[in-house]
């Protein structure tokens, strides 16, 4: 099984990611014209030159590169002359560097590479939610060679992995490390504010609160069964999706430092790991913007003191710490066999119970801890959805128009 790992540009990675099977490496600068899947503001900083040097060495290497242009929403930029333009710059500057591939999940992007850019190759990113036969061969139509499908939809949906595995010749990819919640109903709206957060235009790309990224958590601590229901696969399981035609396996996240990537490529090569599954996932603890002493890059996007109560941010900044939970990773030897002959589409988790189950006797994690951690993410998402985050006074202070 072919794996597609992150770079974070740091010189010292490509060594650390030389491990069996990995194909693909992926990467893009902290902002650009297009935008990605994660916003500036918990980017590192990397110039031109520095990432013309890093692709030189990862092909080096023997590995491709596939630069990251999958922003679900350009704002209709890419309508305007000028953004025809700005496009074209940055196409022509990744076909200088070598570039093997983009990631797109926009149609349109993918035809006018196509057209204008043939060597590079397209893959297709989880941001067009691909989840169906259908559209599925709608973008092998537009000449994608890879498409990343829905991992919040079909990581354990066999039967339709099956289907579209049968109607499609280019090659398939899921998500492995990802805990964003089965059929996630925040994925398009996130998707669309992290596109936003990393497009090199106006004040796109400053500091933005992920909102949907506190409420994630927040469930998650609400009701421990969202650990199970996530959309991860097991390093154990990978054989399992190969044997239904699954040809790549994609892990994230290109915030994290060396170490960690390292480790979580090493344990999806090996196929294995002894220990707790929630150290596959990406935490705070394990982002590169947080570790280093970045003092200005944290001033650019964070001390926002007219848009923003700042002493409000400070009382809040608890939230961004690692979860406390062990998931035993031992004790889930079998657990994806129960959805072969499932669809989740059909019931609800309530009626059905087995995630629960399995979270009763896998998740482990202080129940004193899971309330007080709980609380203190409501009260910063009631501050958020109120809008008094942005307030240095009350709103009620602010005197209302008659109705």
């Amino acid at each position: 099984m072919k794996l597609t790992v992150p770079t974070n540009w740091q010189e010292d990675l490509i060594e650390r990611i030389k491990k069996p099977g990995v194909h693909t490496v992926y990467g893009k600068l902290d902002r650009d014209f297009v935008g990605g899947g994660r916003p500036s503001c918990v980017l590192n900083k990397v110039t031109r030159n520095k990432a013309r040097l890093h692709v030189n060495k990862i092909r080096q290497e023997g590995f491709e590169f596939h630069y990251l242009l999958n922003a679900s929403c350009l704002g209709n930029r890419e309508w305007t002359r000028s953004g025809q333009n700005e496009l074209r710059k940055l196409l022509n500057w990744l076909s200088e560097i070598n570039t093997d591939g983009v990631v797109v999940a926009s149609p349109y992007l993918a035809q006018f590479i196509k057209k204008k850019y043939p060597q590079l190759k397209i893959s297709v990113s989880c941001f067009a939610n691909v989840n169906s036969v259908e559209k599925a061969k709608f973008w092998e139509g537009l000449g994608a060679c890879v498409i990343t499908l829905s991992q919040v939809e079909l990581n354990r949906n066999f039967k339709l992995l099956k289907q579209i595995r049968k109607n499609v010749k280019l090659e398939l990819q899921l998500i492995v490390n990802d805990n964003c919640t089965h059929d996630c109903p925040l994925f398009f709206y996130h998707n669309n504010v992290t596109s936003h957060g990393s497009q090199n235009q106006n004040n796109r790309g400053s500091f933005m609160f992920d909102y949907c990224f506190l409420i994630c958590r927040h469930l998650m601590l609400a009701e421990p069964l969202n650990f199970i229901r996530s959309a991860w696969i097991r390093p154990e399981d990978t054989k399992i999706y190969e044997g239904f035609g699954i040809d790549k396996l994609t892990v994230i996240d290109r915030i994290m430092d060396i170490d960690n990537i390292s480790s979580i490529v090493d344990a999806y090569s090996k196929g294995s790991y002894a220990g707790n599954l929630y150290d596959l996932f990406i935490n705070p603890s394990k982002s590169l913007w947080l570790k280093k002493p970045n003092f200005f890059h944290k001033l650019k996007y964070f001390f926002h003191p007219f848009s923003i109560n700042l002493f409000k941010i400070l009382k809040h900044r608890g939230v961004v710490k690692d979860i406390e939970v062990y998931i035993d990773n031992t004790k889930l030897e079998g657990f994806i066999n129960y959805f072969f002959d499932e669809d989740c589409r059909y019931k609800s988790c309530k009626e059905c119970g087995y995630c629960q189950e399995v979270a009763d006797k896998v998740v482990r994690i202080s129940p004193e801890y899971r309330q007080k951690t709980a609380k203190e993410y409501g009260a910063f998402l009631e501050e958020i959805i109120s809008g008094e985050i942005f307030r240095y006074f009350s709103a009620d202070a602010i005197e209302r128009p008659n109705q």
